[in-house]
Formats: C-alpha cells, sequence, structure tokens
C-alpha cells in the first residue's frame, strides 16, 4: 500500500512537471526519464521511467499501456504491462541493467475499440562503474 501511494505522488508530481513539455510521438503517451535524472546510469542502478498520458479523447474507461524494449535482433518484446483509467495522467516503471549498453524502450496504449497509439522512443544508457 506504502509504495502504491509513493508511486502514484511521485506519478503526479512527475505528470505536473510533465506537462510544460513538448509531447513527442503519440500524443496519447510520451516516455521520459523521471524529473532530476538524465538517461544515463551506471551498471545496476535503478533507472525511473514515466508516460505522461494524455486520455482526454478516449471513449473508454481502462486502458493496457505495454512497454516495449528493443532486444537484440532488431526486434520489440513486452518488457511491462500497466492497466490506466482515463483520469490517469501518467504512468511509471522501474528497471535496473546488468550490462552495459543503451537499451531503449516504447509504450503502446490501446483499449478496446482504442488505439492502438505508440510513443517514440526512450534511450536509457548503462554505462560501467567507476
Amino acid at each position: 500500500m506504502k509504495k502504491s501511494l509513493f508511486a502514484a505522488v511521485i506519478a503526479s508530481v512527475i505528470a505536473i512537471t510533465l506537462s510544460a513539455c513538448a509531447a513527442e510521438g503519440a500524443k496519447q503517451v510520451v516516455l521520459r526519464s523521471a524529473t532530476g535524472e538524465t538517461g544515463v546510469y551506471k551498471v545496476g542502478d535503478r533507472a525511473n521511467v514515466v508516460g505522461d498520458l494524455d486520455l482526454t479523447d478516449a471513449t473508454i474507461e481502462t486502458f493496457d499501456i505495454v512497454i516495449e524494449e528493443l532486444v537484440p535482433g532488431g526486434s520489440w518484446a513486452q518488457f511491462r504491462k500497466i492497466t490506466a483509467s482515463k483520469g490517469s495522467s501518467s504512468v511509471g516503471f522501474a528497471l535496473v541493467k546488468d550490462e552495459v549498453g543503451e537499451y531503449q524502450y516504447r509504450a503502446i496504449v490501446s483499449g478496446e475499440e482504442y488505439g492502438p497509439f505508440t510513443s517514440s522512443v526512450l534511450k536509457v544508457k548503462y554505462e560501467a562503474k567507476d
């Protein structure tokens, strides 16, 4: 319960911050590194990603948001699946990588007779520890 409340508070703060940013990709979802994070991390560190949502034009109440990761070989694979409601303004997820590299993520928003809408790609870089 505490974790869910904390995530909701963080998501709200980030959504307000992101509302001033121009959207890239589908207007329904924009992936960004969490406020205060650069998108570059050390191996083993936690990266926090936020998806800013604009679902105001939707006629349904519940949405699936599938987070996909670009895997070796160049194909997209499901990394996470999140359910959101029309009133949601953002969602978030965290990741930790154990190998150096640049990882790519995108979000796909869909619902019954709505979408799918795909975000632009977010790149997250992991570097070796000093």
